[in-house]
């Protein structure tokens, strides 16, 4: 037998992942409904702990005036950083212990040049510890909005930063008021003369106003405390209201929308006090510097504490070296409106009537670029975030960049994130500065929940880098993307090695143009290989396109993709839009919607040499739309199709007219040395790929495995 199964590697012990897959309809869950069930033979070692000469005791009940021993603890984080500094190096590594509790930071918790290296800042083995960018909120007074039951408390606004958009209860972010409640209304008419952009694009031409239905506006009492969030192309967009107009359905706004608005593109509007009503919705007016909230049953006025968002950047780390952060949860934090910094995709015409209304330049479209970071590590090497937790964040949870090399994140989970849950972002330099970037065994789920198009794992411009055994699952769009080069281009991104990690229920539905995994530009030596990949889901519109299990984007280059999983994605489950001689070896490609491979580009070189592949589907294509000669090279693949059988076809569509059969394909110089038979898995319909020991698959070239994906601990 050679069964397809995740196995919990450290431990030499196999694990089965039961793989079955019930499709649902949209949800906060997602689109797609899937159980999977881990069971590991152990958690993370938190160790003992062992206090050192030099060790430092903190506790939210110490005081900073205090030795920093165990039974007299220092109080606050900044103390004990600052008390580190004036312990010599010469006496070797320190480790500062934190008791459990939450460290509410007034500011950024900053690491710069001069702090010392050599450190690690833990909890105490067992217990929890926070820091946390929030502030408490507990000053209630009883009253109704909407005719509901409602608490109220004054709050203080002085500027745009006090404005905050996020608030957290128990371990969980809040939701906003919104409208409607479920679902999304549809953009009714956008107008060629409400564009701001100078230069006419294909898609980025900067709309600063759109029509809704008439009878899908309301006449909001506060216009400027609503945002508009419009979802389409592969971006979201989130864009305050300058005005609305009732009769007419015309909205604008003060923050044009970095893609282009349609008829048909998906909106709602937040923080709307006129829909106010559901138990842990809360609403903010900044006229009356208010915040509302409807309480669950049992909330008193007095038991009832809120944390709202205060700091964007909780831990900052700059030009510092050997540092660790271990067992410790970074929580909490707001962002803020902002300007793109980095668009340059279109300029705006400041002459055009509606200019008089932006207050904010667009973001950029593509994977929530320039959202900011609870925490940022800059020009540093050697720094280890070990079993750590990034939870209930309302931007991007860390983010490297510049001149970092040697940095690892592991054990780590990642939930209820508001952009990317890892961002690594080198410079374009050849070669590259960022490097030796380690990400293993996280779990990242929830991500993209305020900035839809984040991305769970994004690198850009950064070599020598390892992503594996990670779970990713449960986000708006990408899971892995790597590169940021559209075309041939030398960059200075290589040697990336995408392993065993396991990917599902990605897209939901939302936003078009995804791939669990996606990579952009020439990548020699990344290897994409080992990973289970099921369920993403694209934009359901008719707009909607693209929800790909493994995504070679513009210009992926000498990239190999071998032994991954790939099923039950709503286009195909593997799609390279263009790019020159990669290798796609011995995976399987199964059920998935819209066919099981495309190229949606041909050129005149080699663009990818496809060997000893299983693919296999039920009535759907095997090659979508890739059909022409002298695209790719194939040989040695299975194909087969449950209702068919071998009665393959590829083309534009399955029906008569359209499609290409076996001998169409072959004089064509496709399906070379083929097996057109069942692979014999296991139960295919319960998405079980096991594969007999009789299997005609290894007849073909190709190489069962046992699959590693995943992560090593559940915790």
């Amino acid at each position: 037998m050679n069964p397809i199964f995740m196995k919990a590697a450290s431990f030499g012990t196999a694990v089965l992942i039961w793989l079955g897959t019930i499709f649902s309809g949209a949800s906060d869950e997602g689109v797609f409904k899937n159980k999977v069930e881990v069971k590991s033979q152990s958690e993370f070692d938190e160790g003992e702990f062992v206090m050192g000469e030099f060790d430092i005791v903190v506790s939210p009940k110490g005081d900073d005036e205090n030795p920093g021993t165990l039974e007299q603890p220092m109080k606050t984080p900044e103390g004990a950083k600052e008390r580190v500094k004036a312990i010599s190096a010469e006496n070797g590594k320190v480790t500062v212990w934190f008791r459990e509790g939450i460290y509410s930071l007034g500011k950024t918790l900053s690491f710069e040049k001069g702090d010392r290296n050599n450190v690690v800042y833990r909890s105490y083995p067992g217990e929890n510890v926070v820091f946390s960018g929030a502030k408490e909120i507990s000053n209630w007074k009883e009253t109704k909005i909407n005719g509901v039951k409602a608490f109220v408390s004054a709050v203080e606004i002085k500027t745009e930063n006090d404005y905050f958009r996020t608030l957290y209860k128990s371990g969980k972010s809040l939701p906003r008021s919104k409208y409607p409640k479920e679902g999304a209304f549809s953009v009714a008419q956008a107008k060629d003369e409400d564009r701001l952009g100078k230069n006419e694009t294909v898609y980025f031409n900067l709309y600063a106003a759109f029509y809704a239905q008439k009878e899908e506006i309301k006449d909001f009492k506060n216009v400027g405390d609503v945002d508009v969030r419009m979802m389409h192309y592969w971006c979201d967009e989130l864009m305050p209201i300058s005005s609305v107009d009732t009769k007419t359905g015309r909205i604008e706004v003060t923050k044009p929308a970095s893609m282009n608005i349609r008829e048909g593109d998906k909106f709602v509007y937040e923080n709307v006090r006129e829909t106010l009503s559901d138990p842990e919705e809360w609403y903010l007016d900044r006229s009356e510097k208010k915040l509302y909230y409807i309480p669950t049953e049992g909330e008193t006025v007095k038991n009832t504490v809120l944390y709202a968002g205060n700091l964007e950047t909780v831990l900052s780390v700059e030009d510092c070296s050997d540092i660790e952060f271990q067992g410790i949860e970074f929580g909490k934090n707001n962002y803020i409106r902002f300007s793109g910094g980095e668009y340059g995709i279109n300029e705006i015409d400041k002459s055009h009537p509606l200019y008089k209304n932006i207050e904010y330049q667009p973001n950029h479209p593509q994977a929530a670029y320039d959202v900011n970071a609870a925490v940022k590590v800059k020009s540093s090497k050697k720094i280890a975030f070990t079993d750590c937790s990034f939870r209930n964040l309302s931007n991007t949870a860390i983010k490297i960049y510049e001149n970092v090399s040697g940095v690892d994140i592991e054990s780590c989970d990642f939930d209820d994130v508001g952009a990317n849950a890892i961002f690594i972002h080198g410079e374009r330099k050849i070669p590259a500065t960022t490097n030796n970037i380690k990400i293993k065994d996280c779990e990242i789920q929830k991500y993209g929940r305020n900035f839809n198009n984040a991305v769970g794992i994004l690198l850009i411009d950064a070599a020598d880098c390892e992503i594996s055994h990670n779970e990713i699952h449960d986000g708006w769009y990408t899971g892995v993307s790597v590169g940021w080069v559209w075309g041939y281009d030398d960059n200075p991104t290589n040697g990336i090695q995408i392993q065993n990690n396991l990917i599902y229920n990605i897209g939901n539905g939302w936003l078009s143009d995804m791939g669990a995994i996606y990579t952009l530009g020439k990548q020699p030596d990344t290897v994409i290989s080992g990973n289970v990949i099921y369920n993403v889901g694209c934009y359901d519109g008719s707009t909607g396109y693209g929800g790909w299990g493994i995504y070679l984007d513009e210009g992926s280059t000498e990239i190999t993709v071998e032994t991954n999983l790939v099923y039950d994605c709503s286009s195909q489950g593997f799609h390279q839009h263009y790019g020159k001689d990669n290798l796609i070896k011995n995976n399987i490609f199964a059920f998935n919607g819209d066919g099981q491979f495309r190229i949606t580009r041909q050129e005149e070189h080699n663009s990818l040499y496809l060997y000893n592949n299983i693919f296999v589907g039920e009535e759907t294509l095997m090659y979508k739309s890739t059909i022409e000669e002298g695209w790719f090279t194939d040989g040695g693949n299975l194909y087969w199709d449950y209702k068919s059988g071998g009665n393959v076809y590829s083309g534009d569509e399955r029906k008569f007219g359209k499609r290409k059969n076996i001998v169409s394909m072959n004089s064509r110089g496709y399906y070379n040395d083929a097996v057109f038979e069942d692979p014999l898995f296991k139960d295919p319909q319960n998405r079980d790929f096991t594969l007999a020991d009789n299997t005609p698959a290894t007849d073909t070239g190709f190489v069962p495995w046992q699959y590693d994906a995943g992560l090593f601990t559940k915790r």
